[in-house]
Formats: C-alpha cells, sequence, structure tokens
C-alpha cells in the first residue's frame, strides 16, 4: 500500500511538472489567439501505466488537461482576471488504438466550437501521423461563481493580442459537438 502511495505521488508530480513546463514555454511565445490550434508532445513513461500496459483513461484526462492550460495561457487570458476558474461540465474520450510503454505522441488541442456558456474543445491523439484516440471536452469559464460568456472571453483574446476572431457570436456548433449534445441529452431524458 505505501509504495503504491509512493509511485502515484510521483505520478501526480511529474503532471505537475508537465504543466510547469507547458506554462513557462507559452510564456517564452509569442500570445496567440485562444481558438489556434495547439499542438504538445509527450512520451509514456512507466509512472503512467497505473495497472496498465497501455496510457490508461485517467492518464489521457490529465493530458487534454495540460493542453487546455496550453492555449489559455498561450492566449494570455489564464492570467487577465478576466475569469476565476474554468471547470469541466462533461468530457468523453474515444480510444481507436493504445499508445504503449516509452511511445512518443503528439496531442493537439482546439476549440471547435462555442455558445452562450460553454466552450467545447477537441483533443486528438497521433503517434506518428496516425490518429490512436480522440477526446471532447465542454468547459465553463467562471468569475466569482457566475459564468463568464465565450464570447466576452474571445473578444477579450482579442484586445490582449490583437487576435481576429472572425465572428465571435451567433457561432454553428461543430457538428461533432452537436452530435454529443444530442447524445448527452438522450442519457439526461433516460436516467
Amino acid at each position: 500500500m505505501l509504495l503504491r502511495f509512493i509511485f502515484m505521488e510521483r505520478s501526480n508530480m511529474n503532471l505537475f511538472f508537465r504543466m510547469l513546463i507547458i506554462i513557462f514555454s507559452a510564456r517564452q511565445q509569442d500570445a496567440v489567439a485562444l481558438v489556434d490550434k495547439r499542438s504538445d508532445r509527450f512520451r509514456v513513461w512507466l509512472h503512467d501505466l497505473g495497472w496498465r500496459d497501455h496510457l490508461p483513461n485517467y492518464r489521457v484526462f490529465s493530458f487534454m488537461e495540460l493542453g487546455r492550460f496550453g492555449i489559455w495561457h498561450s492566449s494570455r487570458l489564464a492570467l487577465s482576471g478576466r475569469y476565476g476558474l474554468r471547470m469541466i461540465a462533461a468530457q468523453d474520450f474515444i480510444y481507436l488504438k493504445p499508445i504503449r510503454p516509452f511511445q512518443a505522441f503528439t496531442m493537439t488541442t482546439e476549440v471547435l466550437s462555442w455558445d452562450e456558456k460553454y466552450f467545447y474543445y477537441q483533443h486528438q491523439f497521433f503517434c506518428g501521423d496516425k490518429l490512436v484516440a480522440v477526446g471532447l471536452v465542454k468547459e465553463i469559464a467562471l468569475k466569482s461563481g457566475k459564468a463568464v460568456s465565450p464570447v466576452s472571453l474571445l473578444k477579450a483574446d482579442s484586445e490582449l493580442n490583437g487576435s481576429i476572431i472572425q465572428s465571435a457570436g451567433n457561432i454553428a456548433l461543430h457538428p461533432a459537438v452537436e452530435n454529443w449534445l444530442a447524445m448527452q441529452q438522450a442519457i439526461k431524458e433516460n436516467s
């Protein structure tokens, strides 16, 4: 039991160091728009595996969080005071192929859509050129316990780094997001 605790604590520390690396590298580069696709490279180390011989789901969600950290810090909105925290409202993940120990992978993170309340992200995982997994995340930004509209954050993004958003308002939801939200609604109705 003690050995497992030590092992798990080390893996959490490693995620913390990965987060710091992402934040510092984002701060070293020029600011980019919140809606720009971000790409991060990682490698699966033994402490990432848990009891599996491949990257398990609980670790995948941590990598997805790192990608979103990178987007927000690259855009300079993370420390702008425009929101207090971001909270996940839903997330889903589809495995296509396992990511094995010591295997390098690239994860892309992008904002697919937004509505009056939520940002919708897509994370794609690639080993070489092969797509091996896809994740979707629905996330809300809060300030003092109240929702901050994505449109106001996109406008703030434009002010902070000169990015130009074609149309921050009334954007049509990406088809993948529409289908995902319909599935969530069906689950709620059948529960």
